[in-house]
């Protein structure tokens, strides 16, 4: 089970270009050519339903993480122009077809009108699923955001996986959990034997209390959700300016000098969490929600730090 936890807080490595262009390969390998070489100047059209051709056949969740941070050369969660273009260019290159910088500028402004949903000029991890097809595993999309799980992401793994809202990880829900926990390491069909000796080993490890199930606190364990960064810090109302200032800066996750959706319900999550306040996904987002239009006071759907400096107390004393 340490095998098992310390898979899951690093980060697979890539296997070098071979690994990703054999990820094309495979993807392409039952279809025909993406595009016929005779082809000088295909439509755009016919790109992308070229493109399309490969979706009968689904990555495994290893070989997606190879794709996405290999062309993420920046690490920034993003494939954005270059960094798609490169993409689209190995794409084609791994079924022998030579595409021009002209084509691919234009597939690439395609691939934007249909996949960009929110129109930000550039690829995200949920996006990219949509373009290369991956298999079904619902730990992927927090496994390649490159930091440390959050606790409002462990929220909505637990609530995942605890089917019935029992609070406990029985046998199945937990095989369900380990076998995509394991798919995120190593392309690998376990036999019942091997599976039972899995989560035999898993209960072993993390079942503190020895009930033979898996609560939350004994998840945050085997995932490592770091502490909560609010427990450094003494009560709200007695932060200075100067440890507001770090603690905006820290769920400000791209430095952009606002509080935006995800970021806004991480700080909850860990408001809540300091006090031991226990809140459903559902509630957390509705809560998170309410504290974004009750400070937002330009109603421009963020919080800026002075904003969300009236939460902390901050603007009513000299600090």
């Amino acid at each position: 089970s340490s095998g098992i936890n310390a898979e899951y807080g690093s980060h697979t490595q890539l296997g070098g270009e071979s690994r990703v262009r054999g990820s094309f390969a495979m993807t392409h390998s039952r279809h025909k050519p993406l595009l016929n070489v005779s082809d000088q100047r295909p439509s755009r059209k016919t790109m992308l339903t070229a493109l399309h051709l490969r979706a009968k056949t689904r990555l495994s969740a290893v070989d997606f993480q190879d794709v996405w941070r290999h062309y993420d050369t920046d690490g920034n969660g993003y494939i954005e122009k270059e960094e798609l273009d490169r993409f689209l260019a190995d794409l084609f290159d791994a079924q022998g077809q030579v595409i021009s910088k002209t084509d691919i500028a234009g597939l690439r402004e395609t691939l934007m009108d249909c996949y960009d949903s929110n129109k930000d000029n550039k690829i995200e991890l949920s996006e990219m699923a949509k373009i290369l097809p991956v298999e079904d595993n619902f730990l992927l999309k927090f496994r390649l955001q490159q930091r440390p799980l959050t606790y409002a992401n462990f929220l909505r793994i637990w609530e995942h996986y605890d089917k019935d809202g029992s609070g406990q990880m029985e046998m199945g829900e937990l095989s369900n959990f380990v076998t995509d926990l394991m798919g995120l390491s190593q392309n690998v069909d376990y036999t019942e034997k091997e599976m039972t000796s899995i989560l035999l080993d898993l209960v072993t490890h993390f079942d503190r209390n020895k009930n033979g199930l898996i609560d939350k606190s004994e998840l945050l364990l085997l995932l490592q959700v770091p502490d909560n960064f609010l427990d450094f810090f003494g009560l709200y109302c007695n932060l200075s300016k100067e440890e507001f200032s770090e603690i905006f800066s820290h769920y400000d996750r791209n430095g952009d000098g606002y509080l935006l959706g995800d970021e806004v319900t991480e700080l909850v999550a860990d408001m809540m969490r300091k006090v031991d306040f226990d809140l459903s996904v559902a509630e957390l987002e509705k809560l998170s929600e309410r504290v974004t239009k009750v400070l937002d006071l330009n109603a421009d759907g963020k919080l800026s730090r002075a904003e969300l400096a009236e939460l902390f107390f901050i603007g009513s004393r000299s600090g």
